[in-house]
């Protein structure tokens, strides 16, 4: 080892270092550089066959200095890569280096640490490297560098994984607060960090070929939002792009699956003496037999008051004939308009034989007059009185104002008069809705309500969630579990499953060992029943996501249960102890940026740079009104329970002053460092470790689990295995054999 840092050192020149190019692969030069290199693109392209990955990366730098560069290139190799066909060109002219080893290469990566501080690059440790000299880079000019490789992807029954690491910038390299998708109010002060450092946009983009030899199914990414695009049972496209790089490794996974609604259960349990988490995918098939999709009866309910007048209502007219047009040949709809009063195209039902008459009928609309919501809907379900998959597409912007307009009350006469099980889906158009009228409504019949902002257009909205609903699956889902002792299933009530769409089911589970599912529904009047197997793991410490989206989900329901039915003090308990533990950002728990801290932040209206003053939040109070109806605040609060309730992908790394490493809630200090909210970094047993010591390699060493909490920063105070840990340039450099005694392994 202390050779190859002596060749490390021969590399660097003075020794002192510039990592350029925070990206998957680095470049190291010296640090007299006067300006450090700058990745302009980072492209991934993955051609996957059955479990064999072949990836091309390339990546482009920019010099943007006077003087000519020559630097190091490293390049961690994915687990399972296969070095036989990796190959590498910069510019046209392939370039030779060499292969390290993962200790050699840890070594390199540490000593990198040590001298630039920089702990993200511990995203590198313990792969093999690809190392290599680069051409000289000539000052304010670019060079593309593209590297090809092979990789046998890790697979688990039918479930196959594809990683690909990429590291970015310190600042962002955290796992990050499982946030509400917005501020719960715009207006509230947010507490300020500290500036992250500078960093040039990086272009990315992962662009992955999917073939296979069986089935394809639950094609599912955790960590990102991808595009998947179907081409047929066994083939699929995934894009993703970013603006810049945001740190977080890429991790897709997939299923060998060949029956038409394939099941996945990915599992998650660190602590044998604690429950574990579990989530189950069910993905519908993206190409269908339509002829085995029973005909629907729908009713489309369009607001037509006076509000709606100008461009609102063009918008809905197009949004109607969008639907119109796309009915299938056996489709039976309705048309209800209504303000004051109520006006139906017919009073029944009526075949796409009358769909030209239809459309005239939606060209001839006019706004004036109130707003009679629950007639409109009441003769909308009595339409539908002898319908036995019936939906109801229902758009307003106002609040009833004509006839019944007791909220408690509509929602009882809907629910009387629904006696054959119609969706609703309500569309909220503006803030001048009662988003609890329309949410219970959807809920309560198995769909959902949303909300078109004042700045969104409602016709790609409407025709967007018409694509998706057009061909059911499988409807009147129930879930039946037997073994691992399971609890805490969400959602409780499942939603239909639609055609190319994914059913996801998070939960918990008590006791290890197989678990049989069986998920019944119907497809058309026939009934379905689906039996899947699984084995729930005793001990799994690699796919945290799945604790906190199974958090992320629950504490939305909850917010939901509360919003719809009142506040619960058993509710809100359970709702701050998760926040607490998984660091998410509710009403309940802004409270844990508190004075102590002394954030500062600047009270409403104080403009900035102007004075400051500390914020604290009552933990007792919520810092939003659950029991708003409508408004701004209302439907922002709506859509952000709904997305918690709804997520599939962990929440990025956001500016925040909370994160969650290791099951623990850490907040960010004015200083930069990260504090674990529970432990005391003056407690009389806490260890600390001097960053970058070699107490501090030795530590990570024995316990991998650690380099999370480590890419923090170089000040982190963390609860670990019963003792406080401060990691901090002014801690000890203990030996291993008192890191054993501290901390174990």
């Amino acid at each position: 080892m202390r050779g190859t840092l002596r060749i490390i050192a021969l590399l660097l020149g003075s020794g002192l270092f510039a990592v350029a190019g925070r990206a998957q692969g680095v470049i190291v030069l010296p640090d007299r550089h006067p300006a450090p290199l700058e990745l302009r693109t980072h492209r991934v392209d993955a051609r996957i066959e059955d479990e064999i990955a072949v990836v091309t990366v390339t990546q482009t730098f920019y010099n943007p200095g006077g003087g000519t560069v020559e630097g190091t290139f490293l390049f961690p190799l994915p687990p399972g890569a296969q070095v036989s066909r990796f190959s590498m060109t910069v510019d046209g002219r392939e370039m030779t280096g060499e292969l390290l080893e993962a200790d050699e290469a840890r070594a390199i990566y540490e000593e990198i640490v040590r001298r630039s501080l920089d702990p993200a690059l511990l995203e590198m440790a313990d792969y093999r490297t690809f190392r290599a000299r680069i051409f000289p880079i000539p000052g304010r000019a670019e060079r593309t560098i593209t590297l090809r490789y092979d990789a046998a992807l890790e697979r688990e029954g039918d479930l196959v994984t594809f990683r690909y690491p990429m590291q970015g910038h310190l600042a962002t390299r955290h796992t990050g607060a499982v946030p509400l998708p917005r501020p719960i109010d715009p207006r509230w002060p947010q507490p300020e960090r500290p500036d992250a450092p500078d960093a040039v946009p990086t272009e990315s983009t992962v662009h992955i070929t999917l073939a296979t030899s069986t089935g394809l199914t639950n094609v599912y990414s955790p960590s990102h939002e991808v595009r998947v695009d179907r081409s047929g049972r066994r083939t699929a496209t995934v894009t993703l792009e970013q603006p810049r790089l945001d740190g977080r490794d890429f991790v897709l996974y997939y299923s060998l699956d060949p029956s038409p609604l394939g099941a996945t259960l990915l599992a998650h349990r660190p602590y044998g003496d604690r429950p574990g988490y579990f989530l189950l995918l069910v993905s519908a098939p993206a190409e269908l037999d339509e002829a085995r999709i029973p005909p629907k009866d729908i009713v489309f309910v369009l607001d037509t008051s006076g509000s709606m007048a100008g461009e609102k209502m063009a918008q809905a007219r197009e949004a109607l004939r969008y639907c119109l047009q796309r009915l299938g040949p056996h489709d039976r709809f309705g048309l209800v308009a209504f303000s004051s009063d109520v006006d139906a195209f017919r009073d029944s039902l009526v075949t796409t034989a009358m769909r030209d008459d239809a459309l005239f009928f939606v060209d001839q609309l006019e706004a004036r007059g109130g707003t009679n919501i629950n007639a409109a809907l009441l003769t909308a379900l009595e339409m539908l009185d002898d319908s036995d998959h019936g939906q109801v597409i229902f758009l307003t912007d106002g609040l009833p104002s004509t006839g019944v307009r007791d909220e408690g009350q509509i929602r009882r006469n809907v629910a009387e008069a629904n006696d054959g099980g119609v969706r609703l889906f309500a569309f909220g158009v503006g803030y001048d809705v009662n988003t609890r009228l329309l949410d219970g409504l959807s809920q309560a019949t198995g769909a959902f309500a949303d909300y078109i902002s004042p700045e969104e257009h409602i016709e790609e909205r409407i025709g967007a969630f018409y694509d998706k609903v057009r061909f059911p699956v499988m409807t009147d889902l129930a879930l039946e579990a037997d073994g691992g002792d399971v609890f805490a299933l969400t959602p409780g009530t499942l939603p239909d499953l639609y055609r190319g769409g994914r059913l996801l089911v998070a939960g918990r589970y008590r006791q290890p060992g197989d678990l049989r599912l069986t998920l019944r529904g119907r497809l058309g009047d026939a009934a379905e029943t689906l039996r899947y197997t699984f084995e729930l793991p005793r001990i799994e410490r690699e796919r945290d996501f799945v604790a906190r989206l199974w958090a992320t989900r629950r504490v939305g329901a909850l917010l939901d249960e509360m919003r719809l039915h009142g506040e619960n003090e058993e509710l809100k308990e359970e709702v701050i102890a998760l926040a607490r533990e998984f660091g998410i950002v509710t009403p309940y728990t802004s409270y844990l940026v508190t004075e102590d801290e002394a954030l500062a932040v600047h009270p409403p209206g104080t403009p900035r740079g102007g004075p400051a003053r500390p914020l604290r939040f009552d933990a007792a109070a919520p810092t939003a009104d659950l029991r708003a109806t409508s408004g701004e605040e209302a439907v922002a609060m709506s859509k952000a329970t709904r997305a918690m309730q709804e997520a599939e992908v962990v929440a990025p790394a956001a500016p925040s002053v909370l994160t969650t490493v290791l099951g623990r809630t850490l907040r960010r200090m004015p200083d930069g460092a990260w504090a674990d909210v529970d432990a005391d970094p003056e407690a009389a047993d806490a260890v600390r470790i001097a960053f970058a010591s070699d107490a501090y390699f030795a530590l990570l060493r024995l316990h991998p689990e650690l380099r999370e909490a480590a890419r923090l920063g170089p000040h982190v105070t963390i609860a670990f295995r019963g003792r406080v840990l401060v990691i901090a340039e002014d801690g000890e450099n203990l030996s291993e054999t008192a890191l054993r005694q501290a901390f174990g392994g």
